[in-house]
C-alpha cells in the first residue's frame, strides 16, 4: 500500500471564538478574520499536491475547506464524523471552570455558566445532551483511518475542529496540544499506522 500524506487543519476564526462561547455543533460561520486565516492557510499548503479535501459539514469548516478547494481545484467530501464535539446544552454559552462549589451555576438561561473544573477536564464527562471528548475522539479517529484507507489519492486534506484534531494528535502521540484557528498538522500514513 502506498504511503499517503494527510494535512489536517482547524477552521478559521468565528465570532464565537472571539467571545469564547462554546460552539460545539452549532453552525457558526467564519468571520472576516477567519476568512483571511483560511486564505493564508490555503497559500501555505496549496503546493502540496492535495487532490481531495474531506470536511466537517459545519459551515466554518466547510468554508475553510472551500477556500483551499478554490485555490487548488480539489473536490470536497463532507463527513459528519469530522464534526466538532457535541457539547449539548453548553453550546452557545461561555463556560468557566471553578473549584468553588458556591460558584456552580448551570442555569441554561444565563449566558455564562460555572461548572466544576475537574468535571470540565474529565475526558469522559458528558455535558447534558452532548458527548464526551472520549466519544468524539473515538469517532474522529475511526473516521480519519477509514478516510485515509479509502482515499484514492496520495495527498489529502481534512478540515475539522479543535477537539477532533486533539483526538487525532493524541492518536499519533503528539499530545493534547492547544490548536489555534487554521493551525495544521502533516501526518504520514504508511498503510498501517500514522506518524508525524
Amino acid at each position: 500500500m502506498a504511503t499517503k500524506t494527510i494535512y489536517i487543519f482547524r477552521h478559521g476564526q468565528t465570532d464565537y471564538n472571539v467571545t469564547r462561547r462554546v460552539m460545539g455543533q452549532l453552525d457558526i460561520p467564519l468571520n472576516k478574520t477567519g476568512q483571511a486565516q483560511a486564505v493564508e492557510l490555503a497559500n501555505k499548503i496549496s503546493k502540496e499536491q492535495i487532490k481531495i479535501i474531506y470536511s466537517s459539514p459545519l459551515s466554518r469548516a466547510k468554508q475553510t475547506a472551500q477556500i483551499l478547494a478554490d485555490k487548488i481545484g480539489a473536490p470536497i467530501i463532507l463527513d459528519e464524523r469530522l464534526m466538532e464535539r457535541n457539547n449539548g446544552k453548553l453550546q452557545g454559552h461561555i463556560v468557566h471552570g471553578t473549584d468553588n462549589p458556591d460558584e456552580y451555576q448551570t442555569d441554561y438561561n444565563q449566558l455564562e455558566l460555572f461548572l466544576p473544573a475537574a468535571q470540565l477536564n474529565d475526558n469522559n464527562w458528558k455535558p447534558d445532551g452532548g458527548e464526551s471528548r472520549t466519544e468524539c475522539w473515538s469517532r474522529a479517529q475511526k473516521a480519519i483511518t477509514e478516510i485515509v484507507k479509502s482515499a484514492p489519492y496520495d495527498a489529502i486534506a481534512i478540515s475539522t475542529h479543535s477537539v477532533v484534531m486533539r483526538g487525532i494528535l493524541n492518536m499519533v502521540g503528539m499530545g493534547d496540544a492547544k490548536i489555534n484557528n487554521c493551525d495544521y498538522v502533516k501526518l504520514i500514513w504508511d498503510g498501517k499506522n500514522f506518524a508525524h
